[in-house]
């Protein structure tokens, strides 16, 4: 019963960082930067200079004291496209998330630098994201963008 507690908790955050997601998607398919970096913004973390003149936006979603995302929306002045980036924190480290704000779902799986240690929830919660209609995992992109060349 233990493991089912927990396994439905994951799922549950699953589902939460699907629905932060899709309204981060939504501020920048509607909202200009400056009105995106005022929404989204942490209290006195606005964006600084060299991110106003990125056109990013740096902010925390906190969703418990053990689990954050650290994120990073980018309207492409100097990438090009725009993107969202998710980098899980604490129990999730490790988990990164990447969207295009103008596609449906997004791309999540594990990715740790040489040594690193994914938290304790960050494997469960990949699969769980994946597991999501639209969601897919960098191998799948990989694997389309094969077929296309």
């Amino acid at each position: 019963m233990l493991g089912w507690g927990r396994k439905r908790a994951i799922e549950k955050r699953a589902e939460q960082i699907a629905r932060m997601l899709a309204l981060v998607k939504h501020g920048m398919r509607t909202k200009t930067y400056r009105e995106f970096a005022e929404s989204f913004s942490n209290p006195g973390s606005e964006p600084n200079p060299i991110s106003q003149s990125r056109n990013e936006a740096h902010f925390v979603m906190r969703f418990s004291r053990n689990c954050w995302y650290d994120a990073k929306a980018s309207y492409g002045k100097t990438e090009g496209r725009p993107f969202i980036n998710l980098q899980g924190q604490g129990n999730d480290f490790g988990v990164f998330i990447t969207a295009d704000p103008f596609s449906k779902g997004a791309t999540a799986d594990l990715h740790l630098e040489s040594g690193q240690v994914a938290g304790r929830h960050a494997q469960s919660v990949v699969r769980a994201l994946q597991a999501m209609p639209d969601w897919s995992s960098f191998a799948d992109v990989e694997r389309l963008l094969s077929g296309l060349i």
